[in-house]
């Protein structure tokens, strides 16, 4: 489903943002003609030797194998050649040093989750400089020169589950919500989980609990938010670490509490899978690098007159027990 999605986007965006005119390409495109133009028709023609790097950090998270799968199918979809690396850890030099290789094989395009707002900015521009299309993906590097950022849009995505988790537990109550206090992204689900049920869903009454970025003190906080309010319906866990922690307190406890979770570790997977938790939400990580590898060709062989979105909400996907096979990486 998500990849058929994918894909009708790509098509509507082609006819969006390319309309049915022929775009400029170099003389020696193979798809070239005598008038230095490429058909329309052969615009999504790519060469093989051309290569578009993906870059991350934490290289090894199963959360950017989702997005290089959808990197990797639209490079395949177009005829390029797709590429991923990055840092093992969350070392911001480590990412940069990683990001200064790729710049130095002069790949056609690269997609890059900063691991730091500000520290890449200087290497991005340095791409840019040197002709190399590059757009941000998750986590952006808003003060460089990349052109476009593609990221689930945080207050849209905890409205959407508002609107899941409210109606399980009757429309009112108490719900807590688990989330790293001070994290924006987090901030940002928080709020529009709010805001929905403000305008929604009035007699839900929202309890907020830290999780300190923690799984330790996730848990024991979570513990402590379930003795004190015996009365809670439900339960949103806003960020990874929340989706692990907020179950394991919710089964300690021996209450029946409605539960949604946020993002798609195997293990929050499997809860989902035997009935423990009743779904996650599943960020765009496929959209984000489809989308990426899209952006980066469309730059890179100057098939858009008009400048590439600079902000891009990749949406979110409610998983139940329905549809959940599709999440597990491959």
């Amino acid at each position: 489903m998500k990849k058929a999605l994918a894909l009708i986007l790509a098509l509507a965006l082609s006819l969006s943002l390319f309309g049915c005119s022929p775009a400029e390409a170099p003389e020696d495109s193979p798809n070239a003609g005598g008038d230095g133009t490429q058909a329309a028709a052969g615009a999504f023609v790519g060469n093989e030797s051309d290569e578009y790097y993906m870059v991350s950090f934490l290289s090894g998270i199963d959360y950017w194998k989702h997005c290089f799968e959808g990197m990797e199918d639209a490079g395949n979809a177009l005829g390029v050649t797709t590429k991923y690396t990055g840092q093992t850890d969350s070392d911001v030099a480590g990412q940069v040093a990683v990001l200064e290789q790729v710049i130095a094989q002069s790949p056609k395009g690269i997609a890059v989750t900063c691991v730091n707002s500000t520290a890449l900015a200087d290497t991005i521009n340095s791409a840019k400089e040197q002709g190399i299309s590059v757009v941000c993906f998750d986590s952006d590097s808003p003060t460089s020169d990349r052109s476009s950022y593609l990221s689930t849009g945080n207050s849209e995505a905890g409205r959407i589950a508002a609107e899941y988790l409210v109606p399980l537990c009757g429309g009112e109550g108490k719900i807590a919500v688990l989330y790293t206090v001070g994290a924006e992204n987090s901030e940002s689900r928080v709020q529009g989980f709010e805001a929905w049920c403000a305008e929604n869903a009035p007699g839900i009454e929202i309890v907020k609990v830290n999780d300190a970025g923690d799984t330790t003190a996730a848990t024991d906080n979570m513990s402590a938010a379930l003795q004190a309010n015996d009365d809670l319906v439900g339960l949103f866990c806003v960020d990874g670490i929340a989706g692990t922690a907020g179950p394991t307190a919710v089964a300690e406890s021996g209450k029946d509490l409605r539960v949604l979770a946020f993002d798609v570790d195997t293990t929050v997977l499997d809860k989902v899978k035997n009935g423990e938790i009743d779904a996650t939400v599943a960020q765009g990580m496929y959209n984000m690098g489809f989308w990426s590898m899209m952006f980066l060709y469309t730059e890179a062989n100057g098939l858009s007159a008009k400048a590439l979105p600079q902000n891009v909400d990749t949406g979110v996907t409610i998983v139940t027990k329905e549809n959940v096979d599709e999440y597990y990486p491959k």
